[in-house]
């Protein structure tokens, strides 16, 4: 079968234009080249992508850290009144960053004690600074703190800042100081 010049070569028994030399063994596929191309174009592809999905991890981070914060206050504003008792929010900032939920007042976040209910510590987010904080108290028959105001602020390497705050009855609220985090609100 065959067409008139000009035209689309025909296509012989083995699937390939009249005229082309047949590879070894009639094997049909890509050659060397061509996947090493491909595999060219996928690496700059991902070199381009790595920095940006670095940021959006640490910026999730961030968050996370700073909404994990905000419901374990709100778990211990609870269990305070749950328990009958007053429950405390301690802080160790620096780089091994730590806070932990207890039944007395400065129990170490660092070490398993028997006052400790819930720890949280740096390792778990990477990346993630306190840069501050106080130790609050929250009071069994109202469920409020001590004095409301900052409990803790956070930072990423890429410059964003979270801050946690309880307010006059005890409910804990999440904002951005710098940056923005969606759907956290601005401060």
């Amino acid at each position: 079968m065959r067409r008139a010049a000009g035209k689309a070569a025909a296509w012989n028994n083995h699937n390939r234009p009249e005229g082309r030399p047949a590879r070894a063994g009639g094997a049909c596929g890509l050659t060397l080249i061509e996947l090493m191309i491909v595999l060219a174009i996928c690496a700059v592809l991902m070199s381009l992508a790595v920095p940006s999905f670095g940021q959006h991890l640490q910026r999730q981070r961030l968050k996370a850290a700073a909404q994990g914060l905000e419901l374990d206050l709100r778990e211990a504003r609870f269990e305070a009144a749950r328990r009958g008792s007053a429950l405390y929010v301690s802080f160790r900032d620096g780089p091994d960053w730590c806070y932990t939920l207890s039944t007395q007042p400065d129990c170490d976040c660092r070490v398993q004690q028997s006052c400790r209910l819930k720890a949280t510590r740096a390792d778990e987010l990477r990346g993630v600074r306190l840069l501050a904080a106080r130790e609050l108290r929250f009071d069994p028959a109202t469920g409020q703190v001590d004095a409301p105001g900052m409990a803790a602020l956070w930072t990423s390497a890429g410059g964003e800042r979270v801050e946690v705050s309880v307010g006059a009855l005890g409910r804990p609220t999440t904002c951005t100081l710098q940056g923005t985090l969606p759907p956290l609100p601005a401060c």
